[in-house]
C-alpha cells in the first residue's frame, strides 16, 4: 500500500510535535514534561481508588494520596538546599525554578515512603494500603513511559519494552484481588524493577549504541539539520554586543551549551550565576556556552550590556536582533537550552532555568 500525501503530512506534524518541549496557550507556558507527570499521577490515582473499590479498608490510601504527593513534592523542591546549598543563596527565587534533582527525588521517595509506613503500620488494612500503593505508582510509572513514546524524542524500542512490561505487569495484578499478606506483592513489583534495569541496560550498550531502534529521533537523524535529538542543529551568523560575527559552526570539535535568554526573564537571571560557573569550571575542557539573547524584545542593546556587565559573563553572548534564530529552534519560552555534541548534532534539549548540577550531567552524559 503506497500511503497517501495526506498520511505523510500527519506524520511529519507529529514528528515536529514531539520536538516542540513547551505548549503555549495565550499567556500560559506549559512544559510537555509536566504535563505527561501530572497526567501519569492522575492515572495512578485512578488505579489506586480503583484497586480499593471493592476492599473494606478502615482508613483507605486514597484519602491520603494528594497528602502524600504534597510531602513528596515539597521535600524535592527544599532538597536543594541539601544536595546544592550555593543555588539556594544565589536567589531566594531559586526554590520556583530548581529542585535537589535525581538526588531530591530519591530523598521525597524514601520520606514519602517512610510517611506512608508510619501512619499505616499498625492499621488492620495495611497489607492492602500498600498493596495499593504499589498499584498506584506501578500504573502511573507505566502511564508516564506510555506518553514519552507518543509526545517525546526518545528511543522507540527501549521505552516501548519498558512499557509493555509494566502495562503487563500492572496487568496481571489489577486482575488478582489484594492481597492479605506483604510478601507476593513487593515481590512481584521488584521483578518489575529487575526487569527495567536489565533492559535499559542492555539498550544503552547495545541497540542505542548503535543507532537502532530510535523511532523519531533516529528519523530526524537521517533528516541531517533540525532542531530533533540526533539532528545536526542549525548553524547561523549573529553579531556580539561589540559587533563581532560569531558562527554556531565556529565551535565545531567543542561541545555547546546553546542558551536562549532575555534580560526581563526572571529564571534567565536566576540562571546566568550558574552558567558562569559552569563556564568557568569547564572551558578549559572543550565546553563552551554559546548565549543568545532575544534582543528583538528587549528594548534597546543597552540592558542587554548591562546585564552581561552585572553578572560578569566571560561567555559569548549574541543578539537575535529579529527573532529568526529563536524561530528557527522553536523557542516559545525563556530561557531553552539545546547541548550540541563535537560533531555539531543536538544531544540534549531542556526547557527552563538549568543550575550548575544540570549542567554538568547534561555535557557529561555524551
Amino acid at each position: 500500500m503506497i500511503p497517501s500525501s495526506g498520511h505523510n503530512e500527519n506524520s511529519e506534524l507529529r514528528k515536529e510535535a514531539r520536538k516542540v518541549d513547551v505548549w503555549t496557550i495565550g499567556p500560559l507556558v506549559l512544559q510537555k514534561q509536566m504535563l505527561m507527570i501530572a497526567a501519569a499521577v492522575a492515572v495512578g490515582y485512578v488505579a489506586m481508588r480503583w484497586r480499593l473499590r471493592s476492599t473494606n479498608a478502615e482508613e483507605k490510601p486514597a484519602d491520603r494520596f494528594f497528602e502524600v504527593l504534597l510531602l513528596w513534592l515539597a521535600v524535592w523542591k527544599l532538597s536543594v538546599w541539601v544536595f546544592h546549598p550555593q543555588t539556594g543563596l544565589d536567589s531566594p527565587w531559586s526554590l520556583l525554578y530548581f529542585s535537589g534533582g535525581t538526588e531530591g527525588a530519591w530523598l521525597a521517595s524514601f520520606a514519602a515512603a517512610a510517611y506512608v509506613w508510619l501512619r499505616d503500620q499498625k492499621s488492620p488494612s495495611f497489607p492492602i494500603n500498600i498493596d495499593s500503593w504499589l498499584v498506584s505508582i506501578l500504573v502511573g510509572y507505566t502511564s508516564y513511559r506510555i506518553f514519552e513514546l507518543f509526545f517525546s524524542e526518545v528511543n522507540t524500542a527501549t521505552t516501548g519494552l519498558i512499557a509493555a512490561a509494566g502495562a503487563a505487569a500492572a496487568g496481571i495484578l489489577l486482575r488478582k484481588r489484594p492481597p492479605l499478606e506483604l510478601r507476593r506483592m513487593p515481590t512481584f513489583v521488584l521483578a518489575f524493577v529487575v526487569v527495567h534495569v536489565l533492559i535499559s541496560t542492555v539498550a544503552v550498550n547495545t541497540w542505542e549504541k548503535a543507532g537502532w531502534g530510535g523511532g523519531q529521533a533516529m528519523d530526524q537523524a537521517g533528516q541531517q539539520t533540525g532542531i530533533g535529538l540526533g539532528q545536526v542543529a542549525p548553524d547561523f551568523e549573529l553579531l556580539t554586543l561589540q559587533g563581532q560575527p560569531v558562527k554556531l559552526s565556529d565551535f565545531r570539535g567543542k561541545k555547546v551549551v546553546l542558551n536562549f535568554w532575555a534580560t526581563w526573564c526572571p529564571p534567565c537571571r536566576v540562571e546566568m550565576p550558574h552558567m558562569q560557573r559552569f563556564y568557568s569550571e569547564y572551558k578549559d575542557n572543550n565546553v563552551v556556552i554559546l548565549s543568545v539573547d532575544a534582543t528583538h524584545t528587549e528594548a534597546s542593546k543597552i540592558p542587554v550590556q548591562a546585564f552581561v556587565d552585572y553578572w560578569g559573563l566571560t561567555f559569548p553572548v549574541v543578539l537575535d536582533t529579529t527573532g529568526d534564530i529563536g524561530k528557527t529552534y522553536q523557542v516559545t519560552a525563556y530561557p531553552a537550552t539545546y547541548v550540541i555534541d563535537e560533531q555539531g548534532k543536538i544531544r540534549k534539549k531542556h526547557p527552563g532555568a538549568m543550575d550548575q548540577a544540570m549542567l554538568e550531567k547534561a555535557v557529561k552524559s555524551f
